[in-house]
C-alpha cells in the first residue's frame, strides 16, 4: 500500500502533545499510527482496520518499527 500525501500531512499536523492514548481509525498501512508513535514517548496507539490484508501490512510495518510495544493493530470494524 502506498503512503499518501494526506496521511503524511495528517500525521504531521495532528496535535499529540501530552496524550496518553491515540485511536487511528482506518489505519491502512499504519503510517499515521507510526508517525504518532515517533512523535511521542509513552503514548499507546490502537490502530483499527477492517480490511484483513491492510491490517496485516500495518502489523508488519509496526513489527519492523522501533515501536512494536506501543502500537497495536486490530482487525475489526470500529463499531465493534
Amino acid at each position: 500500500m502506498k503512503v499518501g500525501t494526506d496521511a503524511v500531512l495528517l500525521g504531521s499536523w495532528a496535535n499529540v502533545d501530552d496524550v496518553k492514548r491515540i485511536l487511528d481509525i482506518g489505519t491502512g498501512s499504519g503510517v499515521i499510527a507510526l508517525m504518532a508513535a515517533q512523535r511521542t514517548n509513552d503514548t499507546l496507539i490502537d490502530a483499527v482496520e477492517i480490511e484483513k490484508h491492510d491490517a496485516e501490512q500495518a502489523r508488519e510495518n509496526v513489527l519492523n518499527s522501533p515501536w512494536p510495544t506501543r502500537v497495536f493493530v486490530h482487525i475489526v470494524a470500529v463499531q465493534d
